[in-house]
This record gives structure tokens, sequence and C-alpha cells, in this order.
């Protein structure tokens, strides 16, 4: 595999130049995971910075009962690990493999080394932690003020384009129903619940993994609560 060639497109490379691309890529390692295999642990020792090449991973936390809240959904080109390879010994959450993916790692020292000498390349770290860091607030806020409505409504409106006005748009899931729910804080026959609700009160229509937006007027103020 041409590592290089796989990430010099990617969002935290960009800015950075060809040569220090070419070595970084030199001294990654390329994995790859089945469905259900896990990437890291939490509490895993972590000197690496992680990279998705291709499929799909899920960040996640549990609970000692068992319980489970998706945090992040990761696809091509989404880097993690980004700032425990630089300030602590373990990964604060699980990411596991939803469909066959496969993974870059660079090491830490690799990373740090070359931040110092490409600019860009901190700056493209410090802008992804920060709007990793906003959609973690998002996610807080909805799982401790909104009912699970509110919460689905919420995320399908952050998938829908900012200029459909109130046009039917649809979306299709990339994830198993069982998964949206995990991310929504929800049991999946609390999710299977509120997608009838809001489709008997044509809000949207669902068929597989593809929801139509029927309302989006109706879906923003059950999203904003109202």
């Amino acid at each position: 595999m041409d590592i290089t060639k796989q990430i010099k497109d990617i969002i935290l490379f960009q800015g950075v130049s060809s040569e220090k691309i070419q070595w970084l890529a030199a001294q990654a390692t390329h994995k790859k995971f089945k469905p259900g295999e896990m990437v890291i642990g939490e509490s895993d020792p972590i000197k690496s910075f992680y990279v998705v090449l291709s499929g799909q991973l899920k960040l996640y936390r549990s609970s000692m009962d068992g319980k489970e809240q998706t945090l992040q959904l990761l696809g091509p080109g989404d880097p993690f690990g980004l700032c425990t390879a630089f300030a602590t010994d373990s990964f604060p959450a699980s990411a596991m493999a939803i469909v066959e993916s496969s993974v870059i790692l660079i090491p830490g020292t690799v990373m740090e080394a070359a931040a110092r000498q490409e600019p860009a390349l901190l700056l493209n770290i410090i802008q992804i932690l920060s709007q990793r860091l906003k959609d973690s607030m998002t996610l807080i806020e909805s799982l401790a003020l909104k009912e699970i409505p509110g919460r689905l409504a919420s995320f399908l409106c952050h998938l829908l384009p900012k200029d459909i006005a109130d046009k039917k748009t649809s979306v299709e899931l990339t994830i198993s129903q069982r998964e949206f729910a995990k991310i929504l804080g929800a049991t999946p026959e609390a999710l299977s619940r509120a997608l009838r609700k809001m489709a008997n009160d044509c809000v949207l229509s669902t068929a597989g993994r593809v929801i139509t937006i029927i309302n989006p007027k109706a879906l923003e103020q059950l999203a904003e609560g109202e």
C-alpha cells in the first residue's frame, strides 16, 4: 500500500509539505480490522495517532453494568488519538470497527517532531480538536437536557443540508438502528417508538436505513424542544 498517496489529501495533513508527508508515511503502520474487532480499548496505553483510511469505526464509553454510549462515528480520513498521543498514557474511550476497516498508526513522537517543524500540522490538530470539543458539548447537552424524540430530531437536523428550507429530504444512515440508538443514549425499542410517533405525526418516514424528512420545520421545532 502507498500510504503517502492514501493520506496526502486527508484534512489532518493539508498544508503539510510533501516531503514531510512522505516521512510520516514511512513511519506509519497499516492495520486492518474486521467488524466488531477492537482497535483500542479504554485505559489501553496509547502512543500513536490513528487515522481511518477506509470503513467505519465508533468511539464509545461503556459502564460497569454493560451500558454503552457511542461518542462519535469515524469514517475515511478521520483521525483519533490526537490529544492522548501527546498528553496522556491511556485512551479515554474504546474504538471498534463497525464494518471492515483499515487504519494507520503514526507514533506520537514522530507526529510531535513533525508538528514542531510544520505549523500547518499543528494548526490542523488544533482545529480538529476544537470541532471535536464542540461536538462533545452538543452531545452532552442533548443527553442531559432532551428527551429521546428531541435527541433524535437534533441528530437528524445535524445531518440535513443547511439550505433545504421546507423541502422533503432523505438521509441514509450508515449504521444499524441498534448502533443509532447507542448514539442517542436510548434503547432500540425507545428509538423505534420515537420514529413511529414522528412518522404518525407526518414529520418523517422510514424505509430501512433511509429516513425521509417530510416536515423539516416540525423537526427543527422538536429539536429545539418546542
